[in-house]
C-alpha cells in the first residue's frame, strides 16, 4: 500500500489572503479550475490535504508549515505581488526550508526566466536557437545587422507569451525600432529579438531529475491562419477562446512527426528551440 501523504498546494493570489481563508468560490471559477482539479485528484489518491493562496505574506506560508507540517508541497504559486519575476523567490523559500516540492527548483527558474541566457545554454550544448540579440532599456533601439529579417521582438523574461503579438513579427527597421521601443515602454522590459524560424510549434514535457521521462508531444495547429502569414504562439493564441476559434487554433498531440522525433531515439532531427 502507498503511503498517504500530508500535502499542502500552494496558490497565488491577487489581492491580500489570509491564512484560512475560503476560497470555496474561487474554485469554482475557469480561472481557478487548475487548482481545484490538482486538489481533486490529490483527494482521490487518498492524501490530506490543505492549501493556501499568497499574495504579498511569506509569514502566511511559514505559520502554515508550522501548523499543518506537510511531507510535501504542491506548488502552483507563479507569482509574488502580482509580479512573476518572484517565482523563483518562492521556491528559494521553500528550498531554503528544506521542504520537497514540485515543479522547477530555484535555478532552473532563474535561468528559464532569462530567454538570451537560456538560448546560450542551449547553444552551448549544441542545441539549435536563433540568433538573437538583447536590447535593454536605456539603450539604443537599433538593429543589430547580423539579425536578419523577419525579427520576432519580445520581453526578455516574461512568460505565457505575454508581450507577444501579431505585431512582434517584424520585416523592417522602422518596425523593429518601434516595437521595440514599445515593449520597452509598455512592459518596462529589456528585449530579446530573435530571427523568425517558420514551423510547427511544438512542446515537449519533461518529467524528473536524474531519470527523465518524455511525455508525448504536443502541437499547436494553425488551421485557418493563410499559409503566407506567420505562425506566432502570441498570447491571444494561447488565452483568448474567441480568437483561438477565429484562426482554427487547437492543441493537439502531434502527428507525421520525423520517427527520430521518437523519445527512445539518441539522435533526435534538427530543431530550433525557441522561449
Amino acid at each position: 500500500m502507498k503511503k498517504k501523504l500530508k500535502i499542502l498546494a500552494l496558490f497565488d493570489a491577487i489581492a491580500p489572503t489570509t491564512l484560512d481563508q475560503d476560497l470555496s468560490a474561487e474554485l469554482k471559477t475557469e480561472d481557478w479550475k487548475t487548482e481545484a482539479n490538482v486538489l481533486a485528484a490529490l483527494g482521490e489518491l487518498g492524501h490530506e490535504i490543505a492549501h493556501l493562496a499568497i499574495f504579498d505574506d511569506l509569514d502566511l506560508v511559514r505559520q502554515k508549515l508550522q501548523s499543518f507540517a506537510p511531507d510535501l508541497i504542491f506548488n502552483l504559486a507563479d507569482q509574488f505581488k502580482n509580479n512573476r519575476a518572484f517565482d523563483q523567490n518562492i521556491v528559494s523559500f521553500l528550498e531554503m526550508h528544506g521542504l520537497p516540492f514540485t515543479g522547477c527548483g530555484s535555478t532552473g527558474l532563474t535561468l528559464c526566466k532569462h530567454k538570451g541566457i537560456s538560448k546560450k545554454i542551449l547553444g552551448y550544448h549544441r542545441i539549435h536557437v536563433p540568433a538573437f540579440n538583447v536590447l535593454p532599456r536605456g539603450k539604443r533601439s537599433t538593429r543589430p545587422k547580423r539579425l536578419r529579417f523577419p525579427i520576432l521582438v519580445k520581453p526578455l523574461k516574461e512568460e505565457a507569451s505575454y508581450g507577444i503579438s501579431q505585431a512582434s513579427f517584424v520585416e523592417n527597421d522602422e518596425q523593429f525600432k518601434e516595437r521595440v521601443q514599445f515593449i520597452h515602454e509598455k512592459y518596462d522590459s529589456d528585449v530579446i529579438a530573435e530571427e523568425y524560424i517558420a514551423g510547427r510549434e511544438l512542446y515537449v514535457s519533461i518529467l524528473g531529475n536524474h531519470r527523465l521521462q518524455v511525455l508525448p508531444i504536443r502541437e499547436l495547429v494553425f488551421k485557418e491562419v493563410p499559409p503566407d502569414e506567420p505562425k506566432i504562439a502570441t498570447y491571444r493564441a494561447k488565452w483568448d477562446e474567441e480568437y483561438r476559434q477565429k484562426w482554427g487554433l487547437q492543441n493537439r498531440f502531434a502527428e507525421g512527426l520525423d520517427p527520430r522525433w521518437s523519445a527512445r531515439s539518441s539522435r533526435p532531427a534538427s530543431v530550433f528551440i525557441t522561449c
